[in-house]
């Protein structure tokens, strides 16, 4: 899933000639607290909320209010992973896509992007999650995945993340099973370290009711 694939055609990027006062009723309109600004096809600055707030009043050019230094933005090809890491990283609510040649091409929202992302992680598919501590060295995605296929189950989705001054890493592991009795049993027989586990539909659920607890905030 592709940034390209999540262009919203609600996003209309500002000029630098547009007026605050346009660019505040599009951010209300659209509850996004940050626009593109595009002249010539090409990505020139991004204005905030905020911004528009402290730099001149309704009637002043957006111009003066725009950040036109280090502009966020994802190429078309990236990754659903790239928008929402960059989303996160820059406190951003809409990700800018440009293409290869680095013309305008859309935007992405931050509702649009965390969506897709769940469907890529099977977020809302029932199961268990499985956390593993590994020497970063040692990790065998190919392995792991035998261990769990071994017991009938199926990994729905991993997430890999290195631990703060360490060689080692944990995994994440969505699998489609709700009882995992018999696969922790076999990491434990492989001398995998089991950190956490999360199992059944009580943790659907809730993992469930947190998602779209976000996503109420998200619309607000």
């Amino acid at each position: 899933m592709h940034a390209i694939d999540l262009i919203s055609a609600d996003i209309v990027p500002l000029k630098p000639t547009d007026l605050v006062g346009l660019a505040q009723e599009r951010m209300e309109e659209l509850k996004l607290a940050h626009l593109p600004v595009v002249e010539s096809g090409r990505l020139v600055g991004l204005v905030s909320e905020r911004a528009l707030q402290e730099n001149g009043g309704p009637a002043t050019p957006v111009r003066g209010a725009m950040d036109q230094v280090e502009l966020p933005y994802v190429r078309g090809p990236q990754h659903v992973y790239d928008v929402v890491k960059l989303l996160m990283e820059r406190g951003l609510s809409m990700v800018p896509v440009l293409d290869v040649e680095g013309r305008y091409l859309g935007a992405v929202n931050e509702h649009t992007a965390l969506l897709r992302l769940s469907e890529v992680t099977n977020v809302r598919e029932p199961g268990s999650v499985l956390v593993l501590e590994v020497n970063a060295i040692d990790y065998s995605l190919q392995q792991i995945a035998r261990i769990v296929e071994g017991n009938d189950a199926k990994v729905l989705s991993v997430y890999c993340h290195t631990l703060p001054d360490s060689r080692r890493m944990e995994v994440v592991l969505k699998i489609n099973r709700e009882d995992i009795s018999g696969v922790l049993q076999t990491f434990e027989r492989y001398e995998y370290e089991v950190k956490t586990t999360y199992q059944g539909s009580r943790f659907h659920e809730d993992l469930r009711g947190r998602y779209d607890e976000l996503m109420r905030l998200i619309d607000l």
